[in-house]
C-alpha cells in the first residue's frame, strides 16, 4: 500500500487539481498543462478559489475525462462528487528555519489572498483541549506560534466573519510555514456554488463591512444612496456621518476622494452600486491613514475580477418613483501573462423631486412661510482605465486613469408668503429659481509595490494627478405681490461660479516585518493643491442684463501639505498593542479679489496625531475578547466650503462659502467586548473642537435674510453605547441587528442642543432554493442633530429580490426602497432667538429592476490591487 499525491492544472476552469491516492499506485497520463487525468481507485480533491470539492472514484477505471464543475450538482461530469458542508483548508509546509526553534507561522487570507487582520490562531497537541500556543495575527493577517515539543498538533484559525478551519500537522525540529484562506460564511463561485453566502454586514476589527455584490437592495443605486444601508451611517443632501459624527471622508480602493461638496455628490452619484463589491466604513481609522477625517471614512471597494482572459460583465437599471431614471455599465477585465488590464464605463441619467415647507419668525413680529417645489435632473458618465505589469514575482506596476463627468440641474419653484399683525402690511412673491452646474473631474496615477521579504515586509509608491473643473450657474426671477394680491415689482439675477482644482500626491511607505517580534510601517506624503475661484454677478434692470462689480470676486487658493507617519503593531504580555503616530504640516494661502482691494488669509501650522490600540483575548480560543482604541484627527475646511461662492435658493434664502475657516480637531475614545466571536458591545466618546457646522442663520446686516453657511461653531460631543448581533435564524435566514443609544451635545456661543438618540437598524438575508435569494433592510432613529437643526424621527423599510440564472451569468434584480413612504425629514433650526421649522419630502419611495450579465474566458488569478495617492484630496473637492 502506497500514498500518493500529484498536483493537475484543470483545463476547463484552469483550477488546481489535487489526486490522492490510498491504496495501489494510480495509472496517470500526467499532462500539467491540463486537467485531462486517468485515475484509479482515487481520492480527489479540487480546489478553485479557496473552494474546495471531494470527489470519489468508486474502485474502477473511469477513464479519461475532462473534469468540469457544474453548479448545484452532486456529479462531477459522470464521476460522483460531494461538496463538503464545511471548507478544506489547504496548508503549505516547507522548512526554512533551524531544527531548535520548532516554528509555525504563516498568514491568514480572506478568499480575495487579503490578509484578514487580527484573525484567531489556536496550536493543540494531540489529544489535548487546551491550546499549547496561540495568537493573534496583526493587521496583515501574519502570525507566529512556538511549540515547545515536536510531534502531532491540530492548527486552527478563525475570525469574525469567517468559517473557522483546523488541521491536523506534525511538527519536527524545523520550522513550518502554514498559510490559511478561510472562507466568509457563504461563497459562489462560477461554476460551483457552495451552500450559503456572505453575510450583508461583516464586523471586522476596526470596521464594518457591508457586501453589495449579492444584495438585491443595492439595485440601481448611486454609491451615495447604498451608503445609507449600512450601521451607524446616515446620508441627506450629500451630507454623511457616522454614528452621529459628520465630517466623513470617502476613499475609493483605499484612495482618498480629493472632493467635496457638489462634485463629490456628482462623483458618487456617477459611481452606480453594480460597479462595487463592498463598502468599509472604518469609524476610527489608525495613523496611516490621512489626519482628514474627524467623521471617519468609508471605502468603497470596486470590484475585481478573477479570471484571465476576457472577462467582466454588462448591467442595466431602471428606478421608478414620481419619476423614472436608469443606469447603464460595462466592466471589463484581461489578463494574458504578465499583463492585466481594465476597463469600466457607466453611464447614469435619473430625475428626482423635492419639496420644501419651512416657516420662520420674520422682524417687525412678520411670520415668514415657503413652499419650494424642485425637480433636479443629472447625468452622469464614469470611465476608469487601469493596467499591471508583473516585473516578477516579487514586485509589479500599475496605472490608473479615473474620469468622472456630471451634469446637475436643479429647478425650484419657489412661492413666499409674510404675514404680519396688520394684514394690509403682508406680502406675496412668486419666483423661479434654476440652477446648472457641471464637473469635469479625471485623475491619473501610478503606483509600484515590492516585497522585500517571505515575512511580510513591502514598499509601496504611488502617485496622482488630478484636475477638477467645475462650472455653476444660478438665477432667480421673482414677482412681487401686496396684500390685495397686486403686483408690485419683479427682479431677475444670475452668477456664474467656475472653479478650477488641480491636485498633486505623492506618498510612500515601508513595512518591516520582524516575525513574532511585532511589525513597523513607516511612510510619508506631500501633497500640492492650487484652486481658482471666481464669480460673476448681474441684474437684469432696464431690460438688459448689467453687471454687478460689488459683488464679482476672484479667489485663489493654494495648499501644501506634508506629513509621515509610524505604526508598529506587536504582542506584548498577551495583549496586541497596535500603537501609531502622524504628523501633517499644513501651508495655506487664501487670497480673496473684490471691490478693488486684495485680502490674503495665510496659515501654517504643524499637528501630531497620535492612535492607540489594544486587544485582548478572555478565553484561550479568543471567542471572548475587549479592545480597546483612542485616536487623534482634524478635519480641514473642504475646497468647497472655503470658497465664497453665493447660491440663490429664493429672494429671502441663498448659501455661501466661508474662506475664514478653520481646521476642526476630534478626539475619539472606544471600548468593544467581543462574546462567542460574534456579538459585539461598544462604548464610545467622541469631542469635537472648533467643529464646522453647515449652519442656517440671519444675515447680519439684513434679518429678513436666511442664509445656510459653514462655519466654526465650538464644540460637539457624543456619548454612545451599541450592540452588533448577528442571528442565524435557519439555515436559510441570515439576520444583523445594530442597537445604538447615544446623547449629542452640540455647544456654541448662539445656540446649544443637547438629545438622546435610538438607532435601530436591521438586514435579514434569505437563501431560497433554485438560486433565489431576499433582502431586507430596516432602520429607525428617534431624532437626529445636524448641523443645527434638531431632526423628527425617521424609519423606512426596503426590500429586494434576486434570481441568478444559467450558471450565475445572468442575474436578475429588483427592490423597492422606503415601501411604507415613511422617510420624510421635517424639524427646526436654532440660532439665536432665529427658529425655523420646515419639512422636507424627497424621492425615497422607488421601485427599481436590474439585470446583470456576467461573461469570463479564462483561468482564476489575483488582480493586483491599483491604488491612488489622491483619496483624501477627492473628498475635500465639494
Amino acid at each position: 500500500m502506497e500514498n500518493h499525491s500529484k498536483e493537475y492544472m484543470c483545463k476547463s476552469n484552469r483550477s488546481r487539481l489535487f489526486l490522492f491516492a490510498a491504496g495501489p499506485r494510480c495509472q496517470r497520463r500526467r499532462n500539467w498543462q491540463t486537467a485531462v487525468a486517468r485515475v484509479f481507485c482515487c481520492r480527489a480533491f479540487v480546489e478553485y478559489e479557496g473552494h474546495y470539492v471531494e470527489i470519489n472514484f468508486a474502485g474502477r477505471n473511469v477513464g479519461t475525462k475532462v473534469f468540469v464543475l457544474q453548479p448545484n450538482k452532486r456529479k462531477l461530469n459522470c464521476i460522483q462528487m460531494k461538496l463538503f458542508t464545511s471548507t478544506f483548508l489547504i496548508v503549505l509546509i516547507s522548512a526554512t528555519a533551524s531544527m531548535a526553534q520548532r516554528l509555525v507561522k504563516g498568514r491568514v487570507r480572506d478568499e480575495k489572498a487579503a490578509g484578514i487582520p487580527f484573525a484567531t490562531v489556536l496550536l493543540f497537541a494531540e489529544g489535548q483541549t487546551a491550546p499549547a500556543a496561540q495568537k493573534i495575527a496583526d493587521s496583515a493577517g501574519n502570525y507566529e506560534l512556538q511549540a515547545r515539543t515536536a510531534g502531532k498538533y491540530r492548527l486552527r484559525a478563525s475570525a469574525v466573519g469567517y468559517k473557522e478551519i483546523t488541521k491536523d500537522i506534525e511538527i519536527a525540529q524545523q520550522t513550518l510555514t502554514a498559510d490559511f484562506v478561510l472562507p466568509g460564511s457563504g461563497q459562489q463561485l462560477s461554476d460551483v456554488v457552495v451552500a450559503g453566502r456572505k453575510p450583508l454586514i461583516t464586523r471586522k476589527a476596526d470596521r464594518i463591512v457591508m457586501n453589495i455584490e449579492n444584495n438585491a437592495l443595492a439595485s440601481g443605486k448611486s454609491s451615495l444612496e447604498t451608503m445609507s444601508l449600512a450601521p451607524g451611517v446616515f446620508v441627506r443632501d450629500g451630507q454623511i456621518s457616522i454614528n452621529g459624527n459628520s465630517g466623513t471622508r470617502i476613499m475609493v480602493n483605499g484612495k482618498l476622494l480629493q472632493l467635496s461638496g457638489d462634485d463629490l455628490t456628482n462623483y458618487l452619484n456617477a459611481l452606480r452600486s453594480d460597479e462595487i463589491e463592498s463598502m468599509e466604513i472604518i469609524a476610527h481609522p489608525p495613523a496611516e491613514y490621512d489626519a482628514q477625517g474627524t467623521g471617519g471614512m468609508i471605502n468603497i471597494v470596486l470590484k475585481k475580477q478573477g479570471k484571465a482572459g476576457l472577462n467582466g460583465s454588462v448591467y442595466s437599471n431602471y428606478r421608478q418613483g414620481r419619476y423614472g431614471g436608469f443606469d447603464n455599465g460595462v466592466q471589463a477585465n484581461f489578463k494574458k501573462g504578465k499583463l492585466g488590464l481594465i476597463a469600466n464605463y457607466s453611464y447614469s441619467n435619473m430625475k428626482r423631486f423635492n419639496d420644501i415647507d419651512q416657516n420662520r419668525n420674520f422682524p417687525q413680529n412678520g411670520m415668514y412661510s415657503a413652499v419650494n417645489n424642485g425637480i433636479s435632473r443629472n447625468t452622469g458618465q464614469r470611465l476608469r482605465l487601469g493596467g499591471t505589469f508583473d516585473i516578477d514575482d516579487k514586485q509589479y506596476i500599475a496605472l490608473d486613469y479615473t474620469g468622472s463627468f456630471g451634469t446637475y440641474t436643479d429647478d425650484f419653484v419657489a412661492r413666499t408668503q409674510i404675514v404680519y399683525p396688520n394684514a394690509i402690511n403682508n406680502s406675496l412673491s412668486s419666483g423661479l429659481f434654476p440652477g446648472r452646474s457641471a464637473s469635469d473631474y479625471q485623475a491619473a496615477g501610478i503606483n509600484y509595490h515590492l516585497k522585500t521579504d517571505t515575512l511580510g515586509s513591502a514598499l509601496v509608491v504611488l502617485s496622482d494627478y488630478s484636475i477638477n473643473n467645475a462650472r455653476n450657474r444660478s438665477q432667480g426671477e421673482t414677482s412681487f405681490f401686496n396684500a390685495n394680491n397686486q403686483f408690485v415689482r419683479d427682479t431677475a439675477f444670475r452668477n456664474s461660479t467656475p472653479s478650477d482644482a488641480k491636485i498633486f500626491t505623492a506618498d510612500a511607505k515601508y513595512i518591516q516585518s520582524f516575525g513574532k517580534l511585532g511589525k513597523l510601517t513607516g511612510g510619508g506624503k506631500i501633497s500640492v493643491t492650487d484652486i481658482d475661484n471666481r464669480a460673476a454677478f448681474e441684474a437684469f434692470t432696464g431690460g438688459n442684463w448689467i453687471g454687478s462689480a460689488g459683488q464679482d470676486f476672484t479667489y485663489l487658493y493654494k495648499e501644501n501639505i506634508v506629513a509621515a507617519y509610524l505604526k508598529f503593531d506587536a504582542t506584548l504580555a498577551g495583549t496586541d498593542v497596535q500603537l501609531g503616530l502622524r504628523g501633517e504640516n499644513t501651508n495655506l494661502t487664501g487670497t480673496l479679489f473684490n471691490r478693488g482691494q486684495t485680502t490674503e488669509n495665510k496659515r501654517d501650522y504643524f499637528n501630531l496625531f497620535p492612535s492607540v490600540y489594544l486587544k485582548r483575548n478572555l478565553n484561550k480560543e479568543g471567542s471572548y475578547n475587549i479592545s480597546a482604541s483612542y485616536n487623534r484627527r482634524f478635519n480641514r475646511p473642504s475646497f468647497f466650503d472655503l470658497n465664497p461662492y453665493v447660491g440663490y435658493i429664493d429672494n429671502y434664502s441663498y448659501s455661501m462659502g466661508n474662506p475664514y475657516l478653520t481646521p476642526e480637531f476630534n478626539n475619539a475614545y472606544e471600548v468593544n467586548f467581543t462574546m462567542a466571536s460574534k456579538y459585539v458591545l461598544t462604548a464610545s466618546y467622541t469631542r469635537n473642537r472648533d467643529a464646522i457646522n453647515n449652519i442656517i442663520k440671519t444675515a447680519d446686516d439684513n434679518p429678513e435674510v436666511m442664509i445656510q453657511q459653514p462655519n466654526n461653531v465650538g464644540s460637539t460631543e457624543n456619548y454612545l453605547v451599541g450592540l452588533f448581533a448577528p442571528v442565524k435564524a435557519a439555515k436559510w435566514w441570515d439576520m444583523q441587528y445594530t442597537l445604538q443609544f447615544s446623547n449629542q451635545r452640540v455647544n456654541a456661543p448662539q445656540y446649544a442642543i443637547s438629545k438622546n438618540i435610538l438607532t435601530l437598524q436591521t438586514n435579514h438575508a434569505f437563501t431560497l432554493p433554485n438560486q433565489w435569494s431576499i433582502n431586507l433592510n430596516a432602520f429607525y432613529l428617534s431624532r437626529i442633530i445636524f448641523a443645527n437643526a434638531v431632526l423628527n424621527r425617521l424609519y423606512a423599510v426596503n426590500a429586494g429580490v434576486q434570481k441568478k440564472m444559467f450558471k450565475n451569468r445572468l442575474v436578475l434584480k429588483a427592490s423597492v426602497d422606503d415601501i411604507f413612504f415613511t422617510n420624510k425629514v421635517s424639524g427646526s433650526f436654532y440660532f439665536n432667538d432665529f427658529t425655523m421649522n420646515f419639512s422636507q419630502l424627497q424621492q425615497d419611495r422607488r421601485f427599481s429592476l436590474g439585470l446583470t450579465y456576467n461573461f469570463d474566458l479564462g483561468k482564476a488569478f489575483k488582480m493586483k490591487n491599483i491604488e491612488s495617492s489622491s483619496d483624501d484630496v477627492k473628498s475635500r473637492l465639494k
